[in-house]
């Protein structure tokens, strides 16, 4: 039995603001790591900078991935819908 979902855009709205929020607390997490790169390099001889800022490329390159994945993957459900090209 095949069955098949339809997405409304109302659905797609919701999914690409899940994919913001997702941006915003990732932005954050980034923020905080670097305020305490910063730190270490100040109070600390930046003894962790290398591990922090190894860190701090993981956050940014998952979220990278994972937004430009939900950017495409949105485009073509919205397409899909008549929606935003």
């Amino acid at each position: 039995m095949n069955q098949t979902v339809t997405r409304t855009a109302n659905d797609i709205a919701d999914e690409a603001l899940e994919a913001v929020g997702y941006g915003q607390e990732q932005s954050k997490w980034l923020s905080a790591l670097l305020i305490a790169i910063r730190l270490d390099a100040r109070h600390n001889h930046g003894r962790n900078v290398a591990d922090l800022a190894s860190l701090g490329q993981y956050l940014a390159d998952d979220c990278a991935n994972y937004l430009e994945t939900q950017s495409g993957t949105l485009r073509r459900q919205l397409k899909a819908v008549g929606g935003a090209q």
